[in-house]
């Protein structure tokens, strides 16, 4: 195939078949719940459970890349606030 525009040929999409990918229904938007974990030894723990079971584990968290989703939850569960040379939040 060279840039001959007569070589080229449409593209075809098979009937009943149906793109991937997030689209605009509200319904298949992210299950994603940032109070309760949903990896590793503690999935399925809600933020508030660890502070009680442990809050250094949480502290941890907040400071790792991993736990990047859950620093908003996990500051507010532990009443910590960001300070100005945080750069983290």
């Amino acid at each position: 195939m060279g840039n001959d525009s007569d070589e080229r040929q449409a593209f075809h999409i098979e009937d009943g078949l149906q793109p991937v990918g997030p689209g605009t229904d509200p319904s298949l938007s992210t299950s994603f719940d940032a109070t309760r974990l949903d990896f590793g030894h503690y999935a399925g723990t809600s933020i508030e459970e660890l502070a009680t079971i442990d809050p250094d584990y949480l502290n941890w968290l907040a400071n790792h890349p991993s736990g990047s989703r859950y620093r908003t939850e996990i500051r507010r569960v532990l009443g910590v606030t960001a300070s100005p040379t945080d750069w983290s939040r």
